[in-house]
């Protein structure tokens, strides 16, 4: 089999990605002009559609090598036959629901993600959230506990255009029971050097600050120590995460994330390479999971 080799795009050629067949109508530095074969134009990075035609390559390659290894190998049953491993996530699994779609199981990126997680510290394993495109990740240990209140967790969601992951600790509403995972987590981000800490992992990690139940909360992102909300005046800082909360939410829940947005397309381009740069993240966020567990 032929090795993978680097993309050099020429002008009026017709190159392939999950869309279709394009033609690159002109070449401007870093990007480039292209037109499907329905007419559609777009100028798109040059970059990223190397790392798709690579990506393309590794699986064409794949495919062949396993068909190769099938062939050669006597017949097994049907009920024998193992669901495929996890190659990245498909553009056909980027919408609002779970429906029609494997990505979420433990044999897919669940897994991939749980095996390069730090094995230190706690045992994490991933579930599924039902019906919903989104797992989370948890300590088996806590998630086992008889805790009637919101647990912390890490987590993985999908929408129609991007992939979210990150951090999520829960606060119910005034009529539900406290919840001590939230009430840990609280307390310890009330100190101003807990503050600063994720405000400096939140500017590495490109992540900002959501709350995954009301889109009315904002987006709040790191700024000269300390945070702002997304699209608005920057004069207007806030000083801390807590007193942010505590003046927004009074009574209702909050299903508190601070996570990262990617889009896409990168997402898909990523291949099975997504996995790694989730646990990476998971990885740096792990001391806010740790204080959540008091």
């Amino acid at each position: 089999m032929e090795p993978i080799t680097e993309f050099n795009f020429n002008s009026d050629e017709q190159y392939e990605n999950e869309k279709g067949i394009f033609t690159v109508l002109s070449i401007h530095k870093k990007e480039m002009m292209i037109q499907w074969e329905n007419g559609e134009k777009n100028l798109t990075d040059i970059d990223l559609q190397r790392r798709i035609q690579e990506r393309r390559q590794r699986e064409k390659i794949d495919r062949e090598k396993k068909d190769n290894e099938i062939k050669s190998q006597p017949r097994k049953s049907a009920a024998l036959k193992m669901r495929p491993k996890f190659e990245g996530l498909q553009p056909s699994d980027f919408k609002k629901s779970a429906a029609r779609t494997i990505w979420r199981g433990r044999d897919q990126q669940g897994g991939a993600v749980t095996r390069q997680l730090p094995k230190d510290t706690f045992t994490f394993n991933s579930w599924a959230l039902a019906q919903k495109p989104e797992i989370r990740w948890a300590d088996v240990e806590h998630q086992n506990r008889n805790d009637s209140g919101a647990q912390t967790s890490f987590f993985v969601r999908l929408d129609d255009l991007s992939l979210t992951y990150g951090f999520c600790a829960a606060r119910p509403d005034a009529k539900s029971e406290s919840s001590q995972n939230w009430e840990s987590f609280a307390t310890w981000l009330m100190q101003k050097e807990n503050d600063r800490m994720v405000q400096a992992l939140a500017t590495n990690g490109k992540m900002a600050v959501y709350d995954l139940a009301q889109p009315a909360f904002g987006v709040l992102l790191p700024f000269e120590d300390g945070w702002c909300i997304e699209g608005e005046n920057k004069a207007q800082k806030i000083d801390m995460l807590v007193t942010y909360i505590d003046s927004v939410i009074t009574k209702d829940a909050i299903d508190l994330a601070i996570a990262k947005k990617t889009p896409k397309d990168e997402v898909v381009a990523c291949g099975k390479d997504i996995a790694a740069d989730i646990a990476r993240l998971f990885a740096m966020l792990m001391p806010l999971y740790k204080a959540s567990l008091g």
